[in-house]
């Protein structure tokens, strides 16, 4: 195995010059982007409509989106541990299956985090809103044609401070998502034990009101809360020894958050019925005022320290969803399907600051725009389609004659758990609304129209699909060697 030295490397004969990432992120970093990532809309947002559709038997709902989740994290490990390189899910798909498939995922997948992204940004607006209105009066503001609410302004300055550490540096995200992570899994440990002592199970009766048939229905509403998982393979080329942390962080994060997400929602429901938190979008928030109030006669403190909670929620999901989102525009540029301009890595900062800037470009204009949440949520069909295509890749990868593929990790129990992860991840589109899925196929459509107009012209397709589809006609452009790191491009 070849040296995964942090410092930074040369691009390989035929690229593009630029230095390379540098791997300064360790598995306590890569856990706390999947983490953070995913410990957002699951806890803070969706309790009170999640409870509407399924009772408490939601908690299951979480179970069952876990599971889904599993599957393509096993895949996700095998896959990130041959090819340890910025772009995750995309590049795994772009080398399985070929540019078509590529430009579907890249596009869909960055520009799904930027919707995602804005979405976070603007709830970590609304926050700083709710925590700054008790010393000071709040209003819109008016800019020309724009009045922008003070979720917005909040947003806006939000989502600048974040894109300016991500465009510093790499290791500061990782340590600014380590503190955040760490206090607001801190403040939840309060939430549970607290709601652990106060909870009544006969309060959980009927456990599945609506009937079994609302699981799923439940878990494609709660699914968006699984989006995160993933995105640490998308800074693959800057984790320390990845064939060892990539597979701990992606596993250990799923596992990690499915557990506390069911916890938290059973403590939820064990401590007031679901119809006191139908349709609240603070329902983590209004609990902690009553178990506050239960436990300390303060339900104000309860409820203030359950909105900073949600504040580092926002904050941790906006910072590490623009620090994936980067890294795929990063990539795919370095593998041509977008402009070599934005392949390039800061020479101080070593950041990929030209795709950081485009991407937060982005972001901040659909904050601007104001009313993002649906986009979010079509987001999580992007993902869906990339979890499915990221889970067909690797079995074409396993069987394309004649391509190097050398992963230190591999799956359990194969072919049976990436077809898993397809068939559920295709499948759970299905429970989702018209209008997610139309959106969806919308950015799909946007995205073949890039390979037709822009990538077929100028890439040459050597997935290992070309050479499955014909041995003798391409020469497929191999993998790396196994976890080392290398972004060059070898032959079988």
């Amino acid at each position: 195995m070849s040296n995964e030295s942090t410092s930074s490397k040369q691009s390989p004969a035929g690229k593009t010059g630029e230095a390379q990432l540098e791997r300064t992120l360790g598995l306590t970093e890569a856990l706390m982007i999947g983490v953070g990532t995913m410990v957002g809309a699951g806890i803070f947002v969706l309790p009170g409509s999640a409870a509407d559709v399924a009772g408490p038997a939601v908690a299951l709902s979480f179970i069952a989106g876990g599971v889904i989740a599993i599957f393509t994290a096993l895949s996700a490990s095998e896959l990130a541990t041959a090819m340890p390189q910025a772009g995750g899910g995309y590049h795994f798909i772009n080398k399985g299956l070929g540019p078509l498939y590529g430009s579907i995922a890249g596009i869909g997948n960055w520009i799904g985090l930027a919707f995602a992204t804005a979405f976070y940004v603007i709830g970590f607006g609304s926050y700083i809103g709710l925590l700054l209105e008790a010393v000071v009066e709040l209003a819109p503001l008016t800019l020309g044609p724009l009045t922008l609410s003070v979720a917005q302004i909040g947003g806006f300055l939000g989502g600048l401070l974040f894109i300016a550490v991500n465009y510093l540096s790499t290791e500061s995200t990782g340590k600014l998502q380590n503190i955040i992570v760490i206090g607001l899994l801190g403040i939840l440990a309060i939430f549970i034990v607290l709601g652990a002592l106060e909870a009544d199970v006969e309060t959980l009766r009927p456990f599945a009101p609506e009937g079994w048939g609302a699981l799923l229905p439940g878990t494609a509403l709660v699914f968006v809360s699984y989006l995160g998982f993933v995105q640490i393979t998308t800074v693959a080329g800057e984790i320390k020894e990845p064939s060892k942390n990539l597979p701990r962080a992606l596993i250990g994060s799923v596992v990690l958050v499915t557990v506390l997400y069911a916890i938290v929602m059973v403590i939820i429901l064990g401590v007031v019925d679901r119809s006191a938190i139908a349709g609240s979008e603070t329902a983590v928030a209004d609990v902690g005022g009553v178990l506050f109030g239960s436990f300390f006669s303060v339900a104000g403190l309860g409820v203030g320290l359950l909105t900073f909670a949600g504040l580092l929620a926002t904050a941790s999901s906006a910072n590490a969803s623009i620090l994936s989102a980067s890294r795929i525009n990063y990539a795919m540029g370095r593998d041509r399907l977008f402009p070599a301009y934005f392949n390039a890595v800061h020479p101080r900062f070593k950041t990929p600051h030209r795709a950081i800037a485009l991407t937060g470009g982005f972001i901040l204009a659909f904050v601007l725009i104001g009313d993002v949440a649906t986009l979010a949520r079509a987001a999580s069909v992007m993902h869906l389609v990339v979890y499915g295509l990221l889970n067909v890749a690797l079995i074409m990868f396993r069987k394309a004659p004649g391509v190097r593929y050398a992963p230190t990790y591999t799956v359990p129990a194969y072919p049976w758990v990436p077809l898993a992860g397809a068939v559920t991840s295709f499948g759970l589109i299905a429970f989702m609304e018209l209008i997610e899925i139309l959106l969806g196929l919308a950015l799909i459509l946007v995205s073949i129209g890039w390979y037709v107009l822009y990538v077929r012209p100028r890439v040459t397709d050597r997935s290992a699909l070309a050479r499955y589809r014909d041995p003798a006609s391409v020469e497929v452009e191999a993998t790396t060697d196994a976890g080392d790191g290398t972004e060059g491009d070898a032959t079988p």
